[in-house]
């Protein structure tokens, strides 16, 4: 399935991006395009702002679409991943989290479905980069096939490990997200007995589990996301292979970094 051609619905409502998310109310049969426009704003989709316009031709002169649709078919000719949807929309340049830990670009995966956030600034590599990420995702969630509300945190931290190793692997260390490299695995496997492990079974709906994934409020930045970096890292240099990882659910892949027997502190 080729890149959705989002471009075309942007010529007519890149002013008004809820009405413009009518289009997306097919792939979301629970949502209305309000509930979906703010979901998607929350990883990283524009605002309407009075630059969107050049913006959007500034993408289609780089030919953001067509090289976004170059990565997604590469990468799931490699994986032989399943076949989604992809759908592209600019980022909001404004979003200060954004811009600080992955330099205005964001995403969001479904089982089913993968929406792409990008600027005319963006480069090839950092086009792969989340693409690689991202589409990580989508095939992680079609091997798991738990539904959102069955997902502990452990499944959450594990799922962000697994697709920053696989930018490591497939796209180069340099490409990596900053928070990869935060941390010592010191602290790392302090944080993981510290604070996640006590609550690696909790769910989704939890309040504290956004807290703790994203290290918010008091918690080490990019937290969850960071310790679960570290539990892959270290499942690999166990010697598993990478497509093994992918296989094996997130019990098995924490038995297997050992961190429950690491004398570490």
């Amino acid at each position: 399935m080729p890149v959705i051609r989002t471009d075309r619905w942007l010529d007519e409502w890149y002013d008004d991006p809820v009405r413009l998310c009518r289009h997306l109310v097919f792939y979301f049969p629970d949502a209305n395009e309000r509930d979906i426009y703010f979901h998607l704003v929350h990883y990283g989709m524009y605002r309407p702002s009075k630059n969107i316009k050049e913006t959007i031709e500034q993408m289609k002169q780089k030919n953001i679409w067509g090289r976004v649709e170059a990565v997604y078919e590469k990468r799931k000719k490699e994986w032989n991943g399943p076949d989604v949807p992809l759908f592209l929309f600019p980022a909001d340049p404004h979003n200060r989290k954004f811009a600080r830990e992955f330099n205005s670009k964001g995403g969001i995966a479904f089982h089913d479905k993968l929406f792409i956030f990008l600027l005319p600034h963006h480069t090839d590599k950092e086009i792969e980069a989340l693409i690689t990420h991202e589409y990580n995702h989508v095939c992680r969630l079609k091997k798991q096939k738990k539904e959102n509300e069955d997902t502990t945190l452990l499944d959450a931290i594990v799922l962000e490990g697994l697709a920053e190793n696989a930018v490591c692997r497939y796209v180069g260390k340099e490409q990596q997200a900053r928070w990869t490299t935060y941390y010592s695995d010191e602290q790392l496997c302090s944080f993981w007995k510290r604070y996640v492990s006590p609550h690696k079974s909790m769910l989704s709906k939890h309040p504290l589990y956004s807290r703790l994934l994203y290290g918010l409020g008091f918690y080490p930045t990019m937290l969850g996301y960071a310790v679960g970096y570290y539990i892959v890292r270290r499942c690999l240099e166990h010697g598993a292979r990478f497509s093994e990882l992918m296989n094996m659910n997130s019990e098995q892949m924490l038995r297997l970094a050992s961190l429950e027997d690491d004398k570490k502190s």
